[in-house]
């Protein structure tokens, strides 16, 4: 009911634990920094919804909200403005309902890619992204990047880029990282580590990749699931809408550009240009952003409906500068939002195997808001 309060905590069914071995197989298609724990985003979208509910996550990042909204049959719409994860969320809330279907896409997909592979000019890759594979390699892989774009099939381009580099043999790069790509030729030298540097048999390793994305998949999705490409601020707003479960930007403290660099080059052939903010100007531009989202939506949810948002803490510190404070700064200050109220809040530690850098300090955990519209 509206204006109805409740306390988060006695909520959290999320665990420390990791949840790899049980959540579904599609979570796992690519890398992605900074993603929201499945169990959370589940235990939310059950909290404040049920079945046939309209969910918005503006911000979508990897598609976990999207994914679990749409696996527990919720009208999903969502968008972010990096390609690489609108291009996620649509490989995993649109995968092919079967494996032998998917198999078969990947085997046309794969003739397909042969008669591009004779277009692939390695003189125009810059030498950074060459760095990272054996030409030959390379030049199988650029050809099916090219197919799937051809085919308009996000899922293979998906599987594509969640094998592009990593250390293991069942990947296609020379010895890196697997979330941000860094070569790790030091740790693995070529006189020691010779087979990591041979070429890389593409197919087989695009056979085995979406064989392991199939081991466990969701049994239904719901009817209607969107997915949208640019700025939050200019976000389709459909009608009725149950609630908004997002987590918007750390503060730009995450560089999405960067972090996922050769991912993003794989689907543009180029890099999306960055923004450089200050410490001040950061947190500018969150209050402006989420602010200007927020006021956007906010008509559009039903009343006794939510603003879920899971913000990424960063304190520079000061308690005045944690992004929560920020956060409900903007719902005290902005007219169109003074009709919602704080339901519930909490504190979850980010573990550490959830950040890109182990050692950076600036967010280590994030805080759970939600708003309830009550008028």
């Amino acid at each position: 009911m509206p204006g109805q309060l409740f306390q988060l905590r006695n909520i959290r069914t999320w665990t420390k634990a990791s949840t790899r071995a049980t959540d579904s197989t599609l979570h796992q298609l690519a890398p992605y920094v900074g993603r929201m724990k499945t169990s959370m985003a589940k235990a939310l979208i059950e909290r404040v919804s049920i079945p046939g509910d309209v969910i918005v996550d503006p911000f979508c990042g990897s598609g976990v909200v999207a994914l679990e909204a749409a696996a527990s049959h919720r009208t999903v719409f969502a968008g972010d403005w990096n390609p690489y994860a609108v291009l996620l969320t649509r490989a995993k809330l649109f995968a092919p309902r079967e494996l032998s279907r998917a198999e078969r896409q990947l085997d046309k997909a794969w003739a397909l890619s042969r008669e591009c592979l004779r277009a692939q000019d390695l003189r125009s890759v810059p030498r950074w992204v060459r760095s990272f594979f054996h030409p030959e390699t390379l030049r199988s892989a650029l050809a099916f990047r090219d197919a799937c774009v051809k085919t308009k099939s996000d899922f293979l381009l998906a599987c594509l880029l969640g094998i592009l580099h990593h250390q293991r043999p069942g990947f296609l790069s020379y010895p890196s990282s697997h979330l941000v790509p860094y070569l790790r030729t030091r740790n693995f030298p070529r006189d020691k580590f010779s087979s990591l540097y041979e070429e890389r048999d593409v197919y087989e390793r695009l056979r085995a990749k979406v064989r392991r994305t199939y081991r466990r998949m969701p049994e239904q999705f719901s009817k209607t699931r969107r997915v949208f490409f640019g700025d939050a601020r200019r976000f389709p707003i459909p009608t009725k809408v149950s609630a908004v479960i997002t987590s918007p930007p750390y503060m730009n403290e995450l560089d999405y550009v960067r972090d996922n660099r050769l991912r993003l080059w794989f689907i543009d052939r180029a890099l999306p240009s960055g923004i450089e903010l200050s410490a001040g100007e950061r947190q500018r531009a969150f209050k402006e952003l989420l602010s200007s989202v927020c006021k956007r939506l906010s008509g559009s949810i039903k009343l006794g409906g939510y603003f879920v948002l899971v913000v990424g803490e960063v304190s520079r510190g000061t308690r005045r500068g944690r992004t929560s404070v920020v956060t409900r700064q903007v719902f005290d200050e902005t007219p169109e939002l003074l009709d919602f109220r704080l339901a519930g809040t909490c504190y979850d530690t980010i573990p550490d195997i959830r950040r890109s850098r182990h050692e950076f300090r600036g967010t280590k955990g994030e805080t759970i808001l939600i708003y309830q519209k009550i008028k």
